[in-house]
């Protein structure tokens, strides 16, 4: 036996008003363009949520990617410069920051549109998250805080790297040694911070994980990468220490 819809038992349909519907709706089929066929105005927000997700997901494979080449260095300076050679010899260190770009422009753009910009919403916003006291309130709001302060430690990372190729072990520790342990050491948390918060989100928006199996996930993530980052940052702090 066929199901039943809950409104089988109301009148049926005349069928000249039957005809008319599915005219009206050929008609309306003809005459939209093709783009709006692809988004509509509905589904715009949808839409804007998978390219922010995108856009986050690229930028956390790149810094996956980055932390490989970085983890080099616990295995020696002369094999952390012969993947960097390698790396700049076949232009792949250039293909790379170029979709570091692309993804790191789209998702500010695709976040901003989801920011408070005025004082009287950002102060609406904290006392709607201290209301709320929800733990993934909490970590939005702390994506907003992370994401903004990134924003000008990343454009100054890039800055120092870009202007002074190639990349070497030497040239790396010499930064974390003399000038920039107190900027890395903040930088590793913020990054790590943001990277896997923002993937637990993604995983749990989309359906992709529940939440209960996404926090033991996140958390021995979190761990293993700034337990990593932090061998990294040391193993490179001696390294200029020697220079």
């Amino acid at each position: 036996m066929m199901p039943v819809d809950a409104g089988s038992h109301s009148q049926p349909q005349p069928r000249a008003a039957r005809i008319s519907s599915v005219d009206s709706g050929a008609q309306w089929s003809a005459r939209a363009k093709p783009w709006t066929a692809l988004v509509r105005p509905a589904r715009a927000p949808a839409f804007l949520e998978m390219a922010l997700s995108v856009s986050g997901l690229g930028l956390a494979a790149f810094m996956v990617m980055h932390l490989g080449l970085l983890f080099s260095v616990l295995l020696g300076t002369t094999t952390m410069n012969t993947l960097a050679g390698f790396l700049e010899r076949y232009y792949l260190l250039q293909v790379g920051v170029a979709f570091l770009l692309i993804f790191f422009v789209s998702h500010v753009f695709l976040s901003a549109r989801k920011t408070p910009a005025r004082f009287g919403q950002q102060l609406a916003l904290v006392r709607h998250i201290r209301s709320l006291k929800h733990l993934d309130t909490w970590t939005w709001g702390f994506q907003i805080v992370s994401g903004v302060a990134l924003l000008a430690v990343v454009a100054i990372h890039l800055w120092v790297v870009l202007t002074d190729l190639p990349i070497q072990a030497d040239k790396s520790g010499a930064r974390v040694y003399q000038l920039y342990l107190w900027f890395y050491v903040p930088f590793l948390v913020l990054a790590e911070s943001h990277l896997s918060i923002g993937v637990y989100r993604v995983a749990v928006k989309w359906g992709l994980l529940s939440r209960r199996l996404a926090h033991p996930i996140l958390l021995v993530w979190t761990a293993l990468v700034l337990s990593l980052g932090a061998a990294i940052l040391v193993t490179l702090y001696r390294v200029g220490g020697r220079l």
